[in-house]
């Protein structure tokens, strides 16, 4: 089912056990934040603060809501599904229908005329979400929280910011983390590669205005919410979206204050505008990649108005070191969507981007096979597929590969790659603004791995099974200086963990160039990659991974936090080393000290998203008491 709006939603989780609403005061500066990331790692239910307070220490009249979205069952059931596949299987028929079948059958067309019907949306006087219009608008009285240490401020987190195309008028609705610098004063992140980013830099060239309307709206039915972060064609706007996902036309209602358009059930409108070429230092921010993305320049929203419907509730989220609610927002994107990339690229068998990558930083990638090489056809093909181009490493496996399976992955790696035939590196590609390993901003390198089976009629299909590595070589590794522990992933693959001296930790972002500490890293990591691969037992030893002793690899579950260490701390073209014959290859993974006489440039590299200490333990021992 679609739901009408955010409340009917939450009253349905509420009735099922799965909301917890806690009654007493809890700040939002860093407490709220530190309680959903608790609850969304052990798949708890989701949250209402009904007395959040705010940072003068007055309690909000409007309740804050966490944790909506984080468990995949909560996710199918904010979008009224048993399976996202659902959704992208209605955009199919929609892209492609079978005239035929339709035409021999007219009744059979009825039910797709019916969702053509519903992507227009429908303009109406009043929404709801007009109800209410707060005189004096302040921002600073929504219970917006301060997730993180080191955050900048308070952020929102599940914004949905309307912008408009000066030239043509069509909207776009888009969602930018929203930092609150005063009572009227909020801060757009949108990145150069997003549509705000393209409409704002249209108004600036405008002679009609020298102001662009802004609205942000919160909370509204659940399906707007997934509308907005959704991966559409340019011709598709997330106003007709959310009428496919609903079966309904979105109802939109004017502002009061500029002439956007906005979904009329939303909990909020925060209307406004920016001025073209006035920005405000925005940021840091504990991001998706599970660190911080550090500060930048960007526009600043003025206030005019903000608007709410009656007993609106203020939804947000928070994201950091994986797992978190983004993510399961993230693998419902890629189920949703699979029938179309499948549509559009007929190779494509399967896909999966796991979340403990930051989803931009690892695709895998199931492919048809029936001719030589034709994974790797696949794999350049996605690069250029819409959000896919900030991909920074592909790995294409075979046809019916479980993609989700992660030991499945490392045994195709570990069997099925040759060094020197199926690694391909692309230089000076597009990266995605908050890549903190990239090089440069918005520009890093590529990688794709060919860890298909070869096809018969392939011209490699005679060679010979490539050998393994004795388990011994784990224990012979964790004897050379300066290597803390070692473990095999694979026959063919070893990974170790290291102390660099006066490196990033995980708590302090590193932002001075340090010359000297970064060369005696380069060396250090130079000198264990050839001390092991020198070792006896490593002469099959095809990949070495090296990264920081906060990989605990005895953990119960160190597989999956050494994913995100080895696709989230390193850059394809500068910390990736063979061998003099390229038949082996040294993954260093470690966090890189500042630098820029190095091979290529270290920018500063921030922290961790790391809770206050204080605050984590009381929390822990709240929920313990408790029995949560």
């Amino acid at each position: 089912m679609a739901w009408p709006d955010l409340r009917t939603y939450l009253r349905s989780l509420e009735d099922n056990g799965d909301l917890l609403r806690i009654s007493h005061p809890v700040d939002v500066h860093l407490e709220a934040g530190c309680i959903a990331d608790k609850f969304v790692k052990r798949d708890g239910p989701a949250i209402i603060f009904d007395q959040p307070r705010l940072a003068n220490g007055r309690i909000s009249e409007f309740p804050l809501v966490m944790n909506i979205f984080g468990t995949r069952k909560r996710v199918n059931k904010a979008l009224g599904v048993e399976n996202p596949e659902e959704i992208g299987e209605k955009m199919v028929a929609l892209m492609k229908p079978d005239i035929g079948a339709v035409l021999k059958n007219p009744i059979s067309g009825i039910g797709l005329a019916k969702q053509g019907m519903s992507m227009a949306p429908k303009r109406i006087k009043k929404g709801a979400c007009q109800a209410i219009r707060i005189e004096n608008p302040d921002i600073t009285k929504l219970p917006i929280p301060t997730t993180w240490p080191q955050d900048g401020g308070p952020f929102m987190t599940l914004p949905l910011v309307i912008t408009q195309d000066p030239k043509t008028g069509r909207h776009n609705m888009g969602m930018y983390r929203s930092q609150v610098f005063g009572p009227t004063e909020v801060g757009l992140h949108w990145q150069a590669h997003k549509h705000g980013a393209e409409h704002a830099e249209a108004s600036a060239d405008s002679e009609e205005s020298e102001k662009m309307p802004i609205a942000i709206c919160l909370g509204g039915p659940p399906h707007i919410m997934f509308s907005a972060i959704s991966p559409l064609p340019d011709n598709l706007s997330e106003y007709e979206f959310a009428g496919i996902l609903s079966g309904k036309r979105l109802k939109i209602t004017k502002c009061l204050t500029n002439d956007l358009w906005v979904p009329a059930d939303c909990d909020f409108v925060i209307e406004g505008y920016t001025i073209p070429g006035e920005t405000q230092t925005e940021g840091p921010f504990g991001d998706h990649f599970g660190h911080y993305s550090l500060t930048g320049e960007y526009p600043m929203m003025h206030i005019t108005a903000i608007t709410h419907r009656k007993q609106p509730s203020v939804p947000m989220t928070i994201v950091g070191l994986p797992p978190m609610e983004d993510g399961y927002l993230g693998e419902a994107i890629g189920d949703a969507f699979l029938p179309v990339l499948k549509f559009q690229h007929t190779d494509v068998s399967d896909l999966f981007l796991p979340l403990e990558t930051g989803f931009h930083n690892l695709a895998i990638v199931a492919s048809k096979q029936r001719y030589p090489r034709q994974a790797r056809k696949t794999a350049l093909g996605l690069l250029g597929a819409g959000q896919m181009m900030f991909l920074k490493s592909i790995v294409a496996v075979d046809e019916y590969h479980e993609v989700k399976d992660l030991n499945a992955l490392l045994r195709a790696i570990d069997y099925n790659v040759r060094i020197t035939e199926d690694i391909t590196i692309l230089d000076g590609m597009v990266a995605d603004t908050l890549a903190h390993a990239a090089p440069w901003e918005n520009v890093h390198s590529k990688l794709i791995i060919d860890a298909t089976t070869l096809s018969k009629n392939d011209p490699r299909a005679s060679e010979g099974k490539q050998m393994g590595c004795p388990d011994s070589l784990a224990v012979s590794a964790s004897g050379i200086v300066d290597v803390i522990d070692g473990r095999m992933l694979g026959t063919s693959m070893l990974v170790v963990t290291t102390k660099i001296a006066n490196g990033p930790m995980p708590e302090f972002s590193m932002e001075e160039v340090d010359e000297d500490g970064a060369r005696a890293q380069r060396e250090q990591i130079a000198r264990i990659r050839d001390e092991i691969w020198s070792l006896e037992a490593a002469k099959n030893l095809r990949w070495l991974f090296i990264t920081d002793d906060d990989a605990d690899l005895r953990d119960e579950n160190w597989k999956r936090r050494l994913l995100w260490q080895l696709f989230c701390r390193f850059e394809v073209a500068r910390d990736l080393h063979f061998d003099e014959a390229r038949t082996r290859i040294a993954w260093d993974a470690t966090a890189p000290i500042p630098s820029v006489e190095g091979p290529l440039p270290v920018r500063r590299w921030p922290a961790v998203t790391l809770h206050d200490s204080e605050i984590e333990d009381r929390i822990d021992a709240w929920i313990e008491e408790n029995g949560l």
